[in-house]
């Protein structure tokens, strides 16, 4: 991938900020990996040397990669085991996890996750951080055999503001997520799923075949609202999910409603990096033109 410099940054930021450290071991697939979209993942492969990125989109992985580096230049307390890179073996392919924090206490061990983060994200359940940790918790039960008995996310939240309050809204900018456990046959059916997920794309991409669609969770599908507005004012009156409710408001408020389509929001931000190469996502656009 090309990483660009739109803003003229210092080249002692960019090369730092460019660094990549990251390896997913002797293992064919990681957990990061396996909860990538088989689509993306392919297509990331296959187009990166065609990639751009600007170093100032990298600013969150940034502080992400600063924190494990604090902490992984830090004494860790002897009942802590940090960033270890666990490995095994399903139907002959070798898929590993690294996990932040193992921290055991007397009732077994607790998996601990550090997200540099947002607080929207800690205010909505996020699928992927149930399925990551419980990923990283069925590793540790099977490959050291050790019983987990918590899974938490310590998040770092970069918009956190003192001045705001709210229903749920967190209390600090460093809050601590708990995550729901799940049993280990749930979470060796799910990796088995994604597994063979991957496989099954890379076969279908071997013989030049398309690619299955992502799907709209994969694609962060947002939901498409009504509007109720009146001529003469610039904000909606309110916003429903219900045509037919908006309808009905318009009516007795004698305005009108505008339909807000929903977009996959993953790849009109381009966040997955490939929607310039995705047909799925192409094919939409010149529908909608």
């Amino acid at each position: 991938m090309k990483v660009t410099n739109k803003y003229d940054l210092p080249i002692a930021l960019v090369r730092a900020m460019s660094r990549d450290d990251y390896t997913k071991g002797k293992s064919d697939y990681s957990v990061t990996g396996l909860l990538t979209p088989p689509k993306v993942s392919l297509l990331r492969e296959q187009y990166n040397d065609r990639m751009e990125m600007d170093i100032s989109d990298k600013m969150y992985t940034f502080l992400g990669t600063a924190l494990h580096k604090v902490m992984e230049d830090t004494v860790m307390p002897e009942n802590c085991t940090y960033e270890e890179r666990l490995f095994t073996e399903i139907d002959g392919t070798t898929i590993s996890g690294a996990i932040d924090i193992q921290e055991r206490v007397p009732a077994g061990t607790i998996v601990w996750d550090y997200k540099v983060t947002s607080v929207w994200s800690v205010m909505n359940e996020k699928a992927e951080w149930v399925q990551q940790l419980n990923m990283y918790k069925w590793f540790v039960e099977t490959v050291k055999k050790e019983r987990v008995v918590g899974l938490k996310i310590c998040a770092f939240l970069r918009d956190w503001s003192g001045n705001k309050t709210g229903e749920n809204y967190p209390e600090a900018s460093i809050v601590i997520v708990d995550i729901p456990l799940w049993t280990a046959t749930e979470a060796e059916e799910f990796i088995r799923n994604r597994l063979n997920a991957h496989k099954e794309a890379k076969m279908v991409m071997d013989f030049g075949q398309e690619l299955p669609p992502c799907s709209d969770k994969e694609r962060w599908m947002s939901e498409t609202t009504f509007a109720v507005k009146r001529e003469g004012r610039k904000t909606a009156i309110r916003v429903l999910t219900s045509e037919q409710e908006a309808k009905e408001m318009a009516e007795k408020e004698k305005g009108y409603v505008e339909t807000r389509l929903g977009e996959p929001r993953r790849c009109a931000g381009n966040y997955c990096g490939v929607a310039e190469w995705c047909k799925q996502y192409q094919g939409e656009k010149n529908e909608s033109n």
